[in-house]
């Protein structure tokens, strides 16, 4: 157990290549944390632990790496384990029998799906019941991710629903100079270049808002598996005097770029609470995302922002123009929105919270 003198040690499973992840064990680092991060993944950094076979997939190192997990935990001695997201690194956490077991939930469906398959689903649904049976505390970003995890036979004493947070210190209004250009906007997407981001029905919606403002521009902040198919589309659309390919970009570049758009736009269909949301949020941007729970949270359509109904091309082009055209009329509204995340979403304040509450796990007083 972790004395109230000694810095909590934390054995953190997740994946190297996320942002999320990487801005938490930051946050817990910056709070006095020792965190050990690991992964199933090819990590490519020193800090990062490996577990499993490294000869086997990263999803048949989840379901074997029970072994090597238990190896890693009796090499740390760590004083808890988050698991971050309940399918896969939750499932594995909870097999070794560790305690105390913190999990982190990534979307409101908690099983996410982009391509259905009932033995799929039937056999993740047993993995998260799995995991949140044997959990001490799991976190929710929202009230969504929370409403999800019920579903699950959550026990709601357990769920912790508090996000994360960001780093305002740096994602803030104070950089803000920008002048907005009706006649070109600047639009920036900060996703990864997956599927599910459906960042292909987003350049197509682009293409067709470009018809009527030629000088507008797309700012794509990311990479992944889609980034070749990604710029052949653009290509065949004639787009690359209008959209610009950043790839992945430091937090530093991050910035320069938030702070050069008007426009934060996302068009996945389905997430918990997207700290790429709240980050342009913060900086002063007016957001544009699918019409869900989680963007609800942070959007008041028309107000401070713009929901598309569904993401289909033809909804996310005329949302755009709409967004362009009230831009004036909401700014207000946009720089109070950006003032909340301030003061709700302060990476520093929460951390302490969640760090609290892991104490409190390991007293068994939760």
């Amino acid at each position: 157990m972790a004395e109230e003198t000694t810095a909590l040690k934390i054995l953190f499973l997740g994946e190297p290549s996320s942002p999320n992840t990487n801005s938490w064990i930051e946050g817990l680092e910056g709070a006095g944390c020792k965190v050990y991060p690991a992964s199933v993944r090819k990590a490519g950094e020193a800090n990062w632990y490996s577990i499993g076979n490294p000869k086997l997939p990263p999803r048949l190192r989840i379901l074997t790496g029970v072994p090597s997990l238990k190896r890693l935990i009796k090499k740390l001695q760590p004083d808890i384990i988050i698991a971050y997201r309940v399918t896969s690194y939750g499932y594995l956490a909870a097999r070794t029998g560790f305690h105390p077991l913190i999990l982190a939930a990534q979307n409101e469906q908690i099983v996410y799906l982009p391509r259905p398959s009932y033995f799929r689903r039937k056999f993740l649904n047993f993995c998260v019941k799995y995991a949140i049976k044997r959990a001490n505390l799991i976190h929710s970003w929202g009230k969504n991710i929370t409403n999800g995890l019920k579903k699950f036979e959550a026990e709601e004493k357990k769920i912790l629903t508090l996000h994360r947070g960001i780093d305002t210190v740096k994602f803030n209004l104070s950089l803000r100079k920008k002048e907005f250009d009706k006649l070109a906007p600047v639009f920036i997407s900060t996703r990864t270049l997956a599927p599910e981001y459906l960042i292909d029905k987003l350049i197509t919606g682009f293409g067709e808002f470009v018809k009527q403002n030629p000088k507008a521009q797309l700012i794509i902040a990311g990479t992944g598996t889609e980034e070749a198919s990604l710029k052949e589309l653009t290509k065949d659309l004639k787009l690359e005097n209008n959209i610009i390919f950043k790839g992945r970009v430091n937090q530093n570049i991050l910035l320069e770029l938030l702070n050069a758009s008007d426009f934060y736009i996302s068009v996945i269909a389905t997430e918990g609470i997207s700290s790429s949301l709240i980050e342009s949020i913060a900086c002063g941007l007016c957001p544009i995302a699918v019409n869900m729970p989680a963007s609800k949270i942070l959007i008041n359509d028309k107000e401070n922002g713009l929901l598309i109904p569904c993401p289909k091309v033809e909804l996310i082009c005329n949302t755009m123009i709409e967004a362009v055209s009230i831009y004036d009329k909401i700014h207000k509204q946009i720089i109070k929105n950006a003032e909340n995340i301030i003061r709700n979403y302060n990476r520093t304040l929460n951390q302490k919270k969640f760090i609290n509450a892991y104490k409190a796990v390991i007293k068994n007083e939760y």
